[in-house]
Formats: C-alpha cells, sequence, structure tokens
C-alpha cells in the first residue's frame, strides 16, 4: 500500500505542480501585461468555470474513484453511465449558465465569462475520464493530461500577451488546452475494458449529488468573495490584489488535495474491509494542521518579496491580503484531509452540513464588512471560516463512532 500511494502521490504532484504552477504563472503574465483590472476579471471569470465544472461533474469523480477501485472490472460501464447524467444535466446547465453571463452588466467580464464556458464543458468531461483511471491507482495518466491542456493553454496565453489582444482571449486559451487534454485522455478509454457497470445511473447520480454540493461549497467557501467584491462595485483591481494574493494560497492548498486523492482509493477499500474512520481522520486532520501551519509560517515571512517577484511592484497592496489570508492554510489543510476520510466511509452528508454552515457564516460577514472594508473583509473572515469549519470535522469524527 505505501509503495502504491507514494507512487500516486508523486504522480498526482507533478499533476498539480504543472496545474497550479500554471495557472499561477498565467496570472503572473496576465498582471505584468495588463494590471490589476485585468487581473481582477480573469480570476473571477476563472472562479466562475470552476464552480461550473463541479456543478456539471455532478459528483461522479468522487463516486468513479471509489467504485472503480471495489469493482474494476465495471470500470468501463461506470463512466459511460456517468457520462450519460451529465450530458442530460448539461442540456439546462450550460444555457442556465450562458444566460447568467449574459447579465453582467461590465462588458469585459461578460465575455470573458461566455468565453471559459467551452472550457468548463471540456473540463468536466476531462476530470470525469480521469476519475476511472485514479480509482485503478493510475495517477499518471491524469497527469499528463493535465499536464497537456495546461501547457497548451499557458503557450496560447503567452501568444496573446505577445499579440495584445483583451482578457477575455484566456478563456479561448484555457477551452482550446482543455480540449487537446480530453482528446488525449479519451484515447485512454480502450484500456478499461469492457465489463458491466454494477449500479445504474439513477444510484450514481443519488451518489454523486452530495460529492457534487461539497465540492460546490469548497469552491464558493475559497471564491465566492470575489463575486460579493463584484456586487458591491469594489474597484476591478482591489478584486486583482484579492486575486492575486488567492492564487498563491490556493495554490499551496492543492498540497493536501493531491495527498487525498492519492489515498482515496486505498481508503476506500479500508472503508470496504470495515476498519475505523476514527483515528485515520484525526490523524490526517492533525497533520493538516502541522503542514498548514508551516506552509502559513513561510508565506507570511516572505510574502511580500513572493509578490513583488511574481507580480511587480504594482501589486504592493496584495502583501497585507496575503498575511491575512494564509492563516487559512491550517484549516484548510485539515479540512481537505478529513474530508478523504469522510468520503471514503459514506459520511459526505455530514461534511456537507458542515460546509453549508461554513459558507452561509463566511457569506453573511463579508456582506456586513466589505462595504466598510473593502478586499481586507474576505481576508479577514476566511482563516476563522475554515479554521470553524475544521474543528467541526473533527468533532464529527470523534463523535460519529
Amino acid at each position: 500500500m505505501i509503495t502504491r500511494v507514494m507512487r500516486n502521490a508523486v504522480w498526482l504532484g507533478v499533476g498539480e505542480a504543472v496545474a497550479k504552477g500554471g495557472l499561477l504563472l498565467t496570472v503572473m503574465i496576465v498582471a505584468r501585461a495588463a494590471g490589476p483590472d485585468a487581473v481582477g476579471t480573469f480570476t473571477i471569470a476563472y472562479s466562475a468555470a470552476l464552480i461550473a465544472v463541479l456543478a456539471g461533474a455532478l459528483g461522479q469523480q468522487e463516486v468513479l474513484i471509489r467504485e472503480v477501485a471495489r469493482s474494476p472490472d465495471g470500470a468501463r460501464g461506470l463512466i459511460g453511465k456517468s457520462r450519460f447524467a451529465q450530458i442530460r444535466a448539461a442540456r439546462w446547465l450550460v444555457p442556465a449558465a450562458a444566460i447568467g453571463a449574459l447579465l453582467v452588466p461590465e462588458p469585459a467580464l461578460r465575455l470573458t465569462l461566455l468565453v471559459f464556458l467551452p472550457y468548463a464543458v471540456l473540463r468536466t468531461a476531462t476530470v470525469t475520464y480521469g476519475a476511472v483511471f485514479k480509482g485503478f491507482d493510475r495517477m499518471a495518466v491524469v497527469a499528463r493530461a493535465r499536464g497537456l491542456e495546461t501547457v497548451v493553454a499557458l503557450i496560447l496565453v503567452v501568444i496573446i500577451v505577445i499579440l495584445r489582444w483583451p482578457v477575455w482571449t484566456t478563456g479561448a486559451a484555457f477551452s482550446i488546452g482543455a480540449a487537446f487534454g480530453l482528446i488525449w485522455i479519451r484515447r485512454r478509454q480502450d484500456e478499461l475494458g469492457t465489463g458491466v457497470s454494477p449500479l445504474e445511473s439513477s444510484s450514481l447520480l443519488a451518489e454523486g449529488l452530495p460529492f457534487m454540493a461539497l465540492a460546490v461549497l469548497s469552491q464558493l467557501m475559497a471564491n465566492a468573495d470575489r463575486f460579493l467584491l463584484e456586487i458591491f462595485a469594489v474597484a476591478r483591481a482591489d478584486i486583482g490584489f484579492w486575486g492575486a494574493a488567492g492564487t498563491i494560497v490556493w495554490a499551496l492548498a492543492a498540497l493536501p488535495q493531491l495527498i487525498a486523492v492519492a489515498l482515496y482509493p486505498s481508503f476506500s477499500r479500508q472503508a470496504e474491509a470495515g476498519a475505523s474512520a476514527r483515528r485515520a481522520g484525526l490523524l490526517a486532520g492533525l497533520g493538516g494542521v502541522l503542514s498548514g501551519a508551516a506552509c502559513a509560517a513561510v508565506l507570511w515571512v516572505l510574502g511580500d518579496s513572493i509578490v513583488r517577484l511574481a507580480f511587480g511592484a504594482e501589486f504592493g497592496s496584495t502583501t497585507p491580503l496575503l498575511q491575512r489570508l494564509v492563516f487559512a492554510l491550517p484549516g484548510a489543510f485539515a479540512m481537505t484531509l478529513m474530508g478523504s476520510i469522510n468520503a471514503a466511509w459514506r459520511r459526505q452528508r455530514q461534511v456537507l452540513w458542515i460546509l453549508a454552515g461554513a459558507l452561509l457564516l463566511s457569506l453573511a460577514l463579508n456582506v456586513m464588512w466589505i462595504p466598510a472594508m473593502g478586499a481586507m473583509a474576505p481576508a479577514t473572515v476566511t482563516p476563522w471560516i475554515y479554521t470553524l469549519a475544521a474543528v467541526a470535522m473533527a468533532l464529527g469524527l470523534v463523535v460519529a463512532e
């Protein structure tokens, strides 16, 4: 098991490093070429696209990883039925997303949101096919698809900057990259065999919806503040400063995610064998707190140097936001690792309630404080929200058994 987990972690680490590094480089390029306003527009649109991906996936990634790990012979049938459910949902979700984008009054943001919509559709398919390979512990396939997608998008972003095209064209770059990643991973599906799915589409959908809600809530916890800043007419440059800070911090938050995904198939097998979740969950939470605190300390000390090196002196206002946001990392790390335990033991609904409460509290505090504090409001709220949610998740593990 240890060898398998280490191999999974290495490949997922490579994939996440390329993906998060590509996103960070994109923000850096946009920042230096077009300034804080463009960064604000890009980060709002990209955040919306991520939420659209999670909604369109219907939680099938987590279900497929778990069910393929338990019933590998049915992988081909499982992916077919999951994609059938997603395509049916997309007939309603895509038009709704397009209408929502068209209602945005500011032209640059409206167009950027629309151009990112194909990226959301293509990325949804890619992560779903990738989940099957994760269930087989074949993380290398997923890492290579993600790497191809990111490299193609980054090359196109560089071309866009050289040609001085507007910021909305970055959506086209990401969409083309996602198309390359999807084509590559679809060509590997013949390796999945021809087995029949042990579950019907309705069962997969019922299992996936709580995961979808969890994923959407998690993304909203990290990104809803950008939408609120826009709604409250905070200057787009200030949103750009906040987006730059978030890009750095949430890039580090990918570390526990890759560890959690690497462990998830093994945890699923342990859960199937009747093992206890409490010990594993609390140890994972403690490890998350310690590693998150270490990363927070490094960013707090080096934050100003990192910001100026990455984005330029024009982004000096990002530093105080970054140095406050870093205190969200211990809670975020712990939540991610404990969430993997809960998912493997089919306790995702408990986590769903915790995240729903955390999101509502976050929205309420931001709505109260943004008019007076601007971008400093979410920088203040976010660490408290993640800390409280992590404590609630740990208590849930204690009382569950």
